[in-house]
């Protein structure tokens, strides 16, 4: 009997769900129909086809692919933003030079700069400390080194402005800048075993500005994977260090974008884009043209726009290529003593190397 008027209750409730169901869809249909002469079309963002899907682990060996890159060498159009001595949402734009690059893993770097065909600027590193001869403007030949820029050595903006160093001031942000910031830009560190378990991913859509020919002046929904890059610090705490970013609507989804963020804090530190991808010369490798390292908290950006037939990847390269001498007897300046102004005469080159000939910008022939 009891069982009997449970199932009586049951089927009461039941119906009552569905009447309930039934109801709320005829209102719906009801007030479609009703205001089907009120509704209109809004314009929004196209959003771009994208590829087929791509696992996690092909986008890490992608990654992984550039420890295969031992030396790197290309002649480039260099552009250089200084953010620090800007006013407002200005920045200074130095104009373009020519510059020489060679890189040999795991950090050594050689950066030359020329502007019409006179020497600007040299600089080489072997990851822990820098040097940099200054040729151009005359006034402010020197010859400056001193130890990779960590983190805790970084200059902002206003201790660069309240500084009594007026060399510094007018530096600006190219203060911050240091080898290692180009160096890992280029030749990208792997993601290591230990890391590899902590790494993850996810699909992101920005809306950006539509770079296609015919489609100038419109705005389109973009598709990426996003790669997250954790590392542990030494308490065993997972800190955010970079994130890579592949385009899903580009041929191929190339890897566009690289941010690096330091201290595990979440600060961005580097922010790099590639964009215009070739095949190297006598060789399998993709590259891109057009690399843009960005570091507004550091102060300045550069702009590189590598000539494509100078590009060389696991070249050969003379064992003088990183060697820097001061032969023209600079004015020296130790980083390493910082925002000191220098009253004293300039400092002699080290007899004891010999000096070697400085390596002059070319393109190579293929």
């Amino acid at each position: 009997m009891a069982a009997s008027v449970y199932r009586t209750i049951g089927f009461r409730n039941l119906l009552h769900v569905k009447n309930i169901r039934y109801l709320l869809i005829s209102l719906i249909a009801f007030s479609v129909l009703l205001g089907s002469a009120c509704v209109h079309r809004v314009s929004v963002n196209e959003l771009l086809p994208v590829n087929a899907p791509i696992q996690t682990d092909e986008l890490v060996n992608r990654i992984n692919a550039y420890s295969r890159i031992q030396t790197f060498s290309a002649q480039a159009d260099v552009t250089v933003w200084n953010y620090f001595t800007g006013e407002g949402a200005q920045a200074d734009e130095f104009p373009i030079a020519t510059g020489l690059i060679r890189f040999k893993r795991p950090e050594a770097t050689r950066m030359k700069v020329t502007f019409l065909s006179a020497d600007v600027a040299d600089m080489v590193s072997d990851g822990q400390k820098f040097k940099l001869k200054i040729l151009r403007p005359l006034d402010k030949r020197r010859f400056i080194y001193g130890r990779n820029l960590g983190d805790i050595e970084r200059m902002n903006a206003a201790e660069i402005q309240e500084t009594r160093d007026p060399q510094l001031t007018k530096a600006g942000g190219l203060v911050n800048m240091r080898p290692q910031h180009i160096t890992d830009s280029f030749l990208i560190k792997p993601i290591t075993e230990t890391d590899r378990p902590n790494v993850f991913r996810e699909e992101v859509r920005q809306v950006e500005a539509d770079t296609r020919p015919s489609k100038k002046n419109r705005l389109v929904e973009r598709s990426y994977y996003v790669v997250y890059v954790p590392e542990r610090d030494e308490k065993g705490q997972l800190k955010l260090r970079r994130k890579f970013w592949f385009d899903r609507s580009q041929t191929g989804t190339p890897l566009v974008r690289q941010q690096t963020f330091e201290n595990g804090v979440g600060r961005l530190a580097s922010d790099v884009t590639f964009a215009g991808w070739f095949t190297v010369p006598n060789s399998t490798w993709a590259w891109p043209g057009h690399v843009i390292i960005d570091r507004r908290n550091d102060g300045y950006r550069l702009d590189l726009r590598l000539v494509q037939e100078t590009v060389e990847v696991n070249a050969e390269l003379p064992l003088t290529t990183f060697e820097l001498d001061n032969i023209e007897k600079l004015e020296e300046i130790n980083l390493d003593e910082p925002h000191k102004i220098s009253t004293e005469s300039p400092r002699k080159p080290n007899p004891s190397k010999p000096p070697n000939n400085n390596e002059q910008p070319h393109r190579s022939q293929h």
